[in-house]
């Protein structure tokens, strides 16, 4: 559960980033949707860690070590 909130979190972020960067004609186009794709990044770490399991934490973190990013 934990887990699918912290993709739903991510993605709006992410949506909400795109729909910034394509509506603000500025300088501001490049700095708001970075600005905001970090705080909703923070913000799914942050929900993740609050509302999982220690069980599900020590899954997420064997994935880690298995399939590190790229």
């Amino acid at each position: 559960m934990a887990q699918a909130i912290r993709l739903a979190i991510f993605v709006l972020s992410a949506c909400c980033a795109g729909l910034a960067f394509f509506t603000l004609h500025s300088l501001w186009a490049w700095a708001v949707p970075i600005a905001i794709f970090i705080a909703g990044s923070l913000l799914a770490e942050y929900a993740f860690s609050h509302l999982a399991s220690p069980e599900e934490k020590q899954r997420d973190l064997e994935d880690r070590v298995r399939n590190p990013p790229t």
